[in-house]
């Protein structure tokens, strides 16, 4: 049986070393962003354009793709081998995508850099397919950041913790790097990841359990 238990002041010390790494990279994207223009970042790494970085990101940024990160999921699940842990990724994925989707196309309506900055001629790369809208949240950003997030809650081993946020920042970056978002867009992505994996880590499987009569 699927029951919440809640999530207590235990939590902030189990998971100290994971909220710590998430939360240096939320407060260098916040300090950044406040100390620079709008897209500034965008332009930089556009004037610092290297092409063997852009077929790099070209192929990583597929980790924060719902066709790579739900194998993955299912591969972990098999070797784990743990009701608890795969309904709480499950509830991670659903939770994020929920979240997502409702800032990206409901709520927010920001245009991506492609058009914001456009006359900055910026360097896309090429066979990346540059879109225009819906720039915040960035999807690929918080489903890397749930799937770490998540990952880390359940292991709860700083190196595990280390890599896999180490990885969805890389995800994060190369958002930036192939101009389809805005620092912000990663940052809300950082953060809705967080908020999806610390409300599925509430979430336990008991066994039902059978109660005996005795006449």
């Amino acid at each position: 049986m699927l029951k919440w238990k809640g999530l207590d002041k235990r939590f902030l010390i189990e998971h100290r070393w994971v909220l710590a790494l998430w939360a240096c990279f939320i407060m260098f994207c916040f300090a950044f962003i406040m100390n620079t223009p709008y897209g500034n970042f965008n332009i930089w790494l556009s004037n610092h354009y290297h092409n063997g970085l852009g077929f790099f990101f070209r192929y990583y940024t597929n980790f924060g793709e719902e066709w790579l990160l739900v194998p993955i999921g299912v591969i972990l699940v098999l070797i784990i081998k743990s009701i608890t842990f795969s309904l709480r990724l499950a509830i991670t994925f659903i939770i994020n995508s929920l979240l997502t989707v409702l800032l990206k196309f409901v709520v927010f309506d920001y245009n991506r850099p492609k058009l914001v900055l456009h006359k900055f001629n910026l360097v896309f790369t090429e066979g990346v397919s540059v879109h225009e809208y819906n720039s915040f949240p960035s999807g690929h950003s918080s489903a890397a950041f749930a799937m770490a997030l998540a990952l880390a809650f359940w292991f709860k081993n700083k190196t595990v913790s280390l890599i896999v946020i180490l990885m969805a920042i890389g995800v994060g970056l190369s958002r930036i790097y192939l101009q389809q978002h805005f620092l912000e867009d990663v940052l809300g992505g950082a953060i809705i990841g967080i908020i999806a994996a610390w409300l599925a880590s509430g979430f336990n499987w008991e066994p039902k359990q059978i109660t005996i009569k005795h006449e």
